[in-house]
This record gives C-alpha cells, sequence and structure tokens, in this order.
C-alpha cells in the first residue's frame, strides 16, 4: 500500500506544538517505524516547528506548513514557515543555552536541509526505515 502525502498546516503560536508533534508521531508510526524512531521524529518536529513559530514568524497569525511524504522508502517531513532566515549572531555564551535545534534535528533524523529564501524557509528531516539507530 502506497503511503499518501500528509499535510497539516498550524499558525505561528506555540499552542500548536504539541498537536504538530504528535501529528508527526502518528504519521511515523502509520509508516512502520517502532516507538523508538517515532520518538526521535517526535523530537525533530518539535524543534522543527519551535523553530519556525519562534524565529521564522513575525506573529501568531503567520502559517507554518507541514508535510510529509514518502521519497524512496524513506519518510521526509517540511516545515515551513513565512520568515527570512537570519544566520544567527549569538556569544558563545548564548550558544550554551540556545541554537542547538538544527544539530538535535540532525542527531536523530537521516537527513537535514534547511532552505532559506525571501518568502520562508524550509526545513527537510528525512528518517529511513530500515535505518535503526540515531541519525548518520
Amino acid at each position: 500500500m502506497k503511503f499518501a502525502e500528509r499535510d497539516l498546516s498550524i499558525g505561528a503560536d506555540l499552542r500548536w506544538l504539541r498537536d504538530a508533534r504528535e501529528w508527526a508521531a502518528r504519521v511515523a508510526q502509520e509508516f512502520g517505524f517502532p516507538a523508538e524512531s517515532c520518538f526521535q521524529v517526535k523530537l525533530a518536529m518539535s524543534e522543527a516547528v519551535a523553530n519556525a513559530i519562534q524565529h521564522g514568524s513575525a506573529s501568531s497569525e503567520d502559517p507554518v506548513h507541514i508535510t510529509a511524504r514518502e521519497l524512496e522508502g524513506a519518510l521526509v517531513f517540511e516545515v515551513r514557515d513565512t520568515g527570512v532566515f537570519v544566520e544567527p549572531q549569538a556569544s558563545a555564551e548564548e550558544m550554551a543555552e540556545r541554537g542547538r535545534g538544527l544539530g538535535l534535528v540532525a542527531l536523530v533524523m537521516d537527513d537535514v536541509e534547511l532552505e532559506p529564501g525571501e518568502g520562508g524557509s524550509l526545513l527537510r528531516f528525512t528518517k529511513r526505515l530500515e535505518h535503526d539507530g540515531v541519525g548518520s
């Protein structure tokens, strides 16, 4: 049975973060991932959506679009916001507390790509079904 693409759109408000991560965990489970991998997807989605809300949105009315699709046996998630990506300019002390979201996503997923653009940023992350461990 072919896996159908899934979409979710939320407002850029942290109140919707739980819905986004629970949606991602359900999608991963339906795709066939074991519990540990579903948790990793949920964690990655939590970080991706929190970043989109906090850094990629001007107001809580801005949309955050999330998609999930199958590509060559892998589950690919995309999180799109409306903001313009700005490279972080934080001190080492500030980075100790913040700025680790993308690194965490990369740790638990197999592939991570960030595509900044003038009309918004796109974060794409992939988990392969045959991969049992933590991201590569």
